[in-house]
C-alpha cells in the first residue's frame, strides 16, 4: 500500500476514534463489549494482545493489572497517541508495536487473551481503490484477515481466548456505518446493499454473516465448535474464540 493511501486511511480512522458523534447502535455495541470484557478480565494478570489498539483506550483499562499489554497499530501518528497516553499513565507494562499487523510474527503459545475490538476485524483487506475486487468470495475468505488471525491464534496459549467485535450484515448496521462516516466528513462511495462500506478517504469496513466469519476462521484452522457469537445488539456481535 502506498504512503498516501495509508495516510488517508489513518486520518479517517483517527476522525472516527476522536469524534464526539457516534450513532446510538454503534455506541451501545461498544459499551456492551467493554462491559463484558471488564467484567470477565479486569484485574487479572494476563498477557494481552490488542490488534489495532488505536489511541490506547483499552490499554488504559486493562494494563494497570495485567502482566503485559501489547498494542499493535499500523498508523505512526495514532500509535504515538497511544504511547504518550500510556507513558502519562505510568503503564510500564504496555508496549506498542508499530507496523502492518499482517507482517507481525508473534511468539507461539504466548498470550492469554487476544482481541480486536470496535469493529476493526472488518477493516483488514488487500488494499485497492478498485472496489470490485471485494467480491462475496473475497469476503468469505479474506487473505489479510486470515494471515493476521492465523498468526494471533497461533500466539494464544492453550486455553487462551480471542475476541473479535464485528458488524452483522444487516441493513441497520449499514445505516449506522454510513451515518458515522458521513458525520466524520467522509464521502461514502459504495452503493447500498453490499457487504462493505468504503469511503473516498480509503476507509473500508465490512459486515459479516455467521457463515462468512466461520469460513474465514476455518481458513485460520479454527474449528466452528470453538467459536461463540455473543449478541451485543441488533447490529453487532462479540465473537469469542477458544483455543
Amino acid at each position: 500500500m502506498n504512503d498516501s493511501f495509508r495516510e488517508s486511511e489513518a486520518r479517517a480512522v483517527l476522525k472516527s476514534l476522536e469524534s464526539s458523534y457516534c450513532p446510538a447502535p454503534i455506541k451501545e455495541a461498544r459499551e456492551r463489549q467493554d462491559e463484558i470484557l471488564i467484567e470477565r478480565f479486569s484485574g487479572t494478570p494476563y498477557a494481552i494482545a490488542d490488534v489495532g489498539c488505536g489511541t490506547g483506550y483499552h490499554g488504559s483499562i486493562f494494563a494497570p493489572t495485567c502482566r503485559l499489554y501489547h498494542g499493535f497499530e499500523i498508523s505512526t501518528h495514532i500509535g504515538q497517541i497511544a504511547q504518550e497516553r500510556w507513558r502519562n499513565e505510568g503503564l510500564n507494562n504496555a508496549e506498542l508495536f508499530l507496523g502492518d499487523v499482517a507482517q507481525s510474527k508473534t511468539p507461539a503459545d504466548f498470550y492469554d487473551l487476544v482481541w480486536c475490538l470496535y469493529f476493526t476485524p472488518g477493516n483488514f483487506r488487500e488494499p485497492s481503490t478498485n472496489l470490485s475486487i471485494y467480491t462475496d468470495a473475497y469476503l468469505d475468505r479474506n487473505p489479510s484477515f486470515i494471515t493476521i488471525f492465523s498468526n494471533f491464534y497461533r500466539s494464544l496459549k492453550p486455553g487462551g481466548l480471542m475476541f473479535l467485535t464485528i458488524y452483522k450484515d444487516v441493513p441497520e448496521a449499514e445505516d449506522a456505518q454510513i451515518d458515522f462516516y458521513e458525520h466524520t466528513n467522509q464521502r461514502v462511495v459504495t452503493p447500498r446493499g453490499g457487504r462493505f462500506v468504503a469511503t473516498a478517504e480509503n476507509f473500508w469496513s465490512a459486515r459479516w454473516t455467521e457463515k462468512s466469519l466461520l469460513s474465514n476462521l476455518k481458513a485460520c484452522d479454527i474449528a466452528e465448535s470453538d467459536v461463540m457469537f455473543h449478541e451485543l445488539n441488533h447490529i453487532a456481535w462479540l465473537v469469542e474464540i477458544s483455543k
